[in-house]
């Protein structure tokens, strides 16, 4: 007995016999006939297995070994049988390995950077929805859906110009919170939808509850069930539920904004229907993990797709450039697919990233910690990733010496860009105009000291989505000053009465059309200004973390900077 158990550790590396299941695995059955039986860990799908592989499984109690089971299943099963599944699955993590089961609590963590809360149980509340909803689906169903759509289409084209306002434009606080409050119970909804479609196909919804994907809050309803539907059409239609929900809510409020009263609801509801309709688009992305890539999942039938095509393209490049033995004998579209979910992961946190950071940046120091929090997680996430790869070459016989060429030619093309790349800071800020005096402005404790006389200035205006370009102006040669601003320079709400101390520095416009740019711009809005210094890429990066707040002595210099210029104020 020694002996076989001895062999059985080395047929079955990790586990040590006699194995059970862990106590936050599971084996479903399937739902319907044909359909597969779903291996999970803490609800989460592992591995989809067939009938006879799940009794394999099944029969793993702790106290067999690979030859008991094997007769315990009977003729054809042996013990080389049951090792083999047993070592296939291994890596799945669903055997206990003597460790306490994590995962199935309220929190849990979902790689590489979801966070998710459990509220409730989902399923009671819609199983009880899901006679109604029996009675209402059906042609009549589809015809007013479709009537809903086409009156949502006809609402775009009656608003039409009012659309770029409110994208484009400050609107009121009320406006905003009426917009925040909508969006989330549409996204409640949204998630809703999901799991209702999930019981109307014979599934049932495990939780609902709120999670932070990417450092973004959102709501999410775990509808892992489906993997268990027979149909591929079933689950598609599981995963477009959600944004089929934000877009017939969105065709309401579009198809009902025309007969509200001028107004901030008006706006409000106008710009809450784009949102909506810019959700159910965005979430239809196939190449992050969306409603629109779990679609795809499904109609393909490749479980885990974005892993399996990124590992793909890995083993492409990892074969090609470090030399090392390919896994897989072709690739196909799965490296195509691979590649664009690869650069769609940068391209999304890049344009986050380009949005959200000179807003933060001008909330002071607050604003400045959340921007290095980030930075600092994105960069400890490539850098693993980076090791990752580099890990995985030398498994699978990478040599040392292309492996290292590779990195010091990546460190090479590095430092060659942030050596020879030319760039100009931008920096962002508001601007005030009245009595033909403009100011450009900025917070007290911002970095203001990258603006420069001379400096070219483009003025936007303030909108929550989009920024139109309204003139051009140059920054004077006289020295800044503190001062008040209005709200709207630095966020996008038009709140009368309130205003920030700021430090503002003397403009003039430039242009052909510096009157008639005068006789419509607004009295405040939205600044860029660009530096007309050239500078590496690798200076301004440089720049930019030494004239962090968070830069040790930076507080003390702006301190003593506000001192300065309360003394000026004194003295005038």
């Amino acid at each position: 007995m020694r002996a076989f158990r001895r062999n059985s550790s080395e047929a079955t590396p990790g586990v040590e016999w006699p194995v059970k299941l862990a106590s936050s695995a599971s084996i479903d059955a399937p739902l319907q006939a044909g359909a597969p039986w779903i291996v999970a860990m803490a609800s989460v799908p592992k591995a989809r297995v067939s009938a006879d592989v799940a009794a394999v499984l099944n029969a793993l109690d702790g106290v067999r070994n690979p030859a008991q089971v094997a007769q315990y299943l009977g003729i054809p099963w042996t013990a080389a049988d049951v090792m083999g599944i047993v070592r296939q699955l291994a890596k799945t993590g669903i055997f206990d390995a003597g460790k306490q089961p994590s995962g199935n609590g309220r929190i849990q963590f979902r790689p590489p950077l979801t966070v998710q809360f459990t509220l409730f149980n989902p399923a009671p509340l819609l199983q009880s929805i899901r006679p109604l909803m029996t009675t209402v689906s059906g042609p009549k169903a589809v015809a007013a859906a479709v009537l809903l759509l086409l009156g949502g289409v006809a609402g775009v084209f009656i608003a039409g110009p009012s659309i770029g306002r409110v994208l484009s434009t400050p609107l009121p606080l009320e406006a905003y919170l009426f917009v925040a409050v909508a969006m989330f119970a549409s996204t409640l909804l949204h998630e809703f939808g999901h799991g209702l479609a999930l019981t109307c196909c014979g599934g049932t919804p495990r939780r609902i509850g709120i999670m932070l994907f990417y450092l973004s809050p959102a709501f999410f309803c775990d509808v892992t069930d489906g993997w268990r539907l027979g149909s591929r059409k079933q689950r598609v239609f599981v995963a477009l539920a959600g944004p089929l929900v934000h877009l017939g809510l969105g065709s309401f409020a579009l198809s009902v904004h025309g007969f509200l009263p001028v107004s901030w609801l008006q706006d409000a509801v106008l710009l809450y229907g784009v949102i909506c309709y810019a959700v159910a688009i965005l979430n239809l992305f196939p190449f992050i993990k969306l409603d629109g890539y779990v679609a795809l999942m499904s109609a393909v039938d490749v479980p885990h797709l974005r892993n399996k095509s990124l590992s793909v393209t890995g083993d492409f490049v990892s074969s090609h450039v470090l030399g090392s033995l390919p896994k897989y004998r072709s690739y196909g579209w799965l490296a195509w697919f691979g590649l664009a979910s690869f650069v769609s992961g940068i391209g999304f946190m890049v344009i986050g990233y380009q949005r959200l950071v000179p807003v933060f940046l001008q909330l002071g120091i607050a604003g400045h910690i959340v921007v290095a929090v980030v930075l600092c997680l994105l960069l400890t996430m490539a850098g693993r990733s980076i090791v990752r790869f580099f890990s995985t070459a030398a498994a699978n016989g990478s040599p040392l010496w292309r492996r290292a060429f590779a990195a010091l030619l990546g460190t090479l093309a590095i430092t060659l860009l942030a050596v020879f790349i030319p760039v100009k800071a931008v920096t962002v800020a508001g601007y005030t105009y009245s009595d033909g005096a403009l100011q450009i402005v900025m917070p007290p404790d911002a970095a203001g000291r990258t603006i420069r006389p001379g400096d070219e200035v483009v003025l936007q205006s303030q909108g929550m989505i989009f920024h139109e370009k309204l003139g051009s102006a140059t920054i004077g040669d006289q020295p800044p000053s503190g001062s008040l601003a209005p709200l709207d320079t630095i966020v996008p709400i038009a709140l009368e009465g309130n205003s920030l101390p700021v430090l503002a520095y003397p403009s003039h416009l430039t242009g052909e059309s510096k009157l008639a740019a005068a006789e419509r711009l607004p009295g405040s809005g939205r600044a860029e200004v660009t530096s007309q210094r050239h500078v590496s890429l690798g200076e301004w990066l440089w720049d930019s973390v030494t004239h962090s707040m968070l830069w040790p002595g930076r507080n003390a210099d702006a301190s003593d900077h506000s001192k300065t210029e309360d003394s000026m104020k004194g003295h005038s």
